[in-house]
């Protein structure tokens, strides 16, 4: 009896994920409206970077490219129910006098990931990465070592184009799956699409192939974010039809790491007829960051959270 409500297990999962064994991706309400994010807000330019594991520590960039530069922030908390505290920039061992931006936390909370235009890289912006090895190191340094750029690991990633908005997830293997923008011939807001460099036994990353399911022609993407699993990636991009013509919010899915992405759609609520970019996801899939222009001033960080619906097959 047991053997036979077993079998009956497997054939419905089979059937249900089209022939092969297959986890959907775990069902969610839609997104709330935006909520600025007072704790980081200023009067200067601020977009989302990346959020930590635990859920403690908040990376975003501060600054204009052209004007004042741009810095990597963080600001923490004591528990995901307590408020944020005062943000603080990371130091010289990441920043430089160059801009700085982009950052992303590997889920083990070792490696920082950003982009920079500091001299001696390969192009206009390059991926660099920082290593630590107190994934819960305070100030000053917060742990971080020199930054280097992500080529002298042996990694083949970057161009003499552009290269930003890195982030990344564990597969199966326990290697990172490098998700990032890139315009290998050209500079910034010119063309750039999304590309994929998964990482060696080596800990160097291979030659990055563009995604064609998540790029698209003839305009830009911009900030994948990628969930922790693999199966939902969030990004911005100026395709139509989007409501904003400079820059929404888009999403795909996919049942399995091994799947195609699906066709990216605008994220309902979070997509207006203002500009959003740089769109940051929680661990726990429950709360997406992004950067909008729609309380008039040019670059504020705002919210949205979903619930985790239960139930299904």
């Amino acid at each position: 009896m047991v053997l036979r409500v077993v079998v009956a297990f497997i054939l419905a999962v089979l059937v249900l994920s089209g022939g092969g064994i297959a986890s959907a991706a775990p069902p969610y309400s839609g997104w709330s409206s935006g909520e600025a994010f007072t704790a980081v807000n200023t009067a200067e330019l601020e977009f989302a970077n990346g959020i930590s594991k635990d859920g403690l520590t908040f990376y975003f960039q501060r600054g204009n490219a052209t004007t004042s530069g741009e810095d990597i922030w963080i600001v923490q908390r004591e528990a995901t129910d307590a408020p944020w505290g005062t943000p603080q920039k990371l130091p010289a061992t990441v920043n430089s006098t160059a801009n700085d931006r982009a950052a992303f936390e590997s889920p083990d909370g070792h490696w920082l990931f950003f982009a920079s235009n500091r001299p001696g890289g390969r192009g206009g912006f390059d991926l660099m990465v920082s290593w630590r090895a107190h994934k819960h190191a305070g100030p000053p340094d917060f742990g971080w070592q020199d930054a280097v750029n992500i080529d002298t690991l042996g990694s083949p990633v970057n161009t003499p184009g552009f290269e930003s908005g890195p982030t990344a997830f564990e597969d199966d293997s326990g290697a990172l799956q490098l998700y990032f923008v890139s315009n290998p011939t050209g500079p910034q807001n010119n063309l750039v699409d999304i590309y994929l460099s998964v990482q060696k036994a080596d800990g160097s990353f291979g030659a990055p192939t563009r995604d064609a399911d998540l790029s698209s022609s003839g305009f830009n993407e911009g900030r994948p974010y990628i969930r922790h699993d693999g199966l939902e990636i969030f990004f911005n991009s100026n395709r139509p039809p989007g409501p904003q013509t400079d820059a929404n919010i888009w999403v795909s899915t996919r049942a399995t790491t091994s799947d195609r992405w699906s066709a990216p759609e605008t994220v309902p609520v979070v997509s207006t007829t203002a500009t959003e970019i740089t769109p940051v996801l929680s661990w726990d899939a429950r709360t997406l960051f992004y950067a909008s222009n729609r309380s008039g001033l040019s670059g504020e960080i705002f919210f949205s959270t979903r619930t985790k619906l239960h139930g299904g097959p």
